[in-house]
């Protein structure tokens, strides 16, 4: 019975990554993703209180210049009052003066530049209570812009840190992929199946090492597939000496070796 050693080769279709199958290896990957979004998550952190510090000064700042604008209009207002009443007791005593009592003019001019004065006083006052409320309300705008910034800030970096999480997700992939392939080829070749390995997908690493891999399966079967040929010629040349019942167990031999190259 002459029987001829067959090759068998798997398909190079290259695999494709799907969304189920990104955690290949849990523990690895979710390990180092991890790693990768606790250090985005400490500088993000550290980036946060930096500026939430520089805000903060600027805002206290903010306030200081507030509560300045308010003791200027305070003391604005008193010293209108403080005029007011010098004016009030200079005039009673123009008034009293003998000398003076008589010369209405001088106590009209001394009125209409006293009513001046007055004027002055209060356009002034009204220009700081103009500032102060002017600068409240910035320190004010100040106050929200820092809530939205931290608000938005916070939400960003909390994005940021998923974001480079599932990027770590993607990267360690890369590397549990062909792990995760060897491991699996490696137990067949153990198990006695020698099969071709599948090629790597674009993008994975691990490359040289998983070309060792497949190199010394190819070593593997070719041996196998000598073997099988030189059984094959061994079992021709006894046929016509030996009956067939000797030549089963050559046979279920030579079967069994080839199932290992099949796929």
């Amino acid at each position: 019975m002459g029987t001829a050693a067959t090759t068998t080769s798997i398909p190079a279709g290259r695999g494709q990554r799907r969304l189920r199958n990104y955690l290949l290896d849990p523990h690895f990957q979710l390990k180092y993703s991890g790693y990768m979004a606790g250090a985005a998550l400490l500088i993000s952190v550290c980036l946060g209180v930096v500026l939430w510090r520089t805000s903060q000064a600027v805002i206290d700042q903010s306030r200081r210049a507030v509560q300045q604008g308010e003791q200027v209009v305070a003391k604005s207002r008193e010293v209108v009052e403080e005029s007011r009443k010098v004016s009030l007791v200079v005039q009673m005593n123009i008034v009293k003066d003998p000398i003076y009592s008589d010369n209405p003019a001088l106590l009209e001019a001394f009125k209409a530049d006293s009513g001046r004065q007055d004027q002055r006083f209060v356009s002034q006052q009204k220009a700081l209570e103009a500032q102060a409320l002017d600068l409240k309300r910035q320190s004010q705008a100040l106050e929200t812009k820092q809530r939205t910034m931290i608000i938005t800030l916070c939400a960003a970096l909390l994005l940021l840190v998923v974001l480079i999480g599932l990027v770590g997700i993607v990267v360690t992939h890369r590397v549990a992929g062909p792990i995760h392939k060897m491991r699996r080829q490696i137990r067949d070749v153990g198990e006695g199946r020698l099969r071709l390995p599948v090629p790597l997908r674009k993008g994975d690493e691990l490359v040289s090492f998983f070309a060792a891999f497949e190199t010394m399966v190819k070593n593997l079967r070719s041996r196998q597939e000598t073997e099988i040929a030189q059984l094959d010629s061994a079992i021709s040349g006894l046929e016509a000496r030996v009956s067939g019942e000797d030549l089963e167990g050559l046979r279920r031999l030579r079967s069994d070796m080839q199932r290992t190259l099949e796929v």
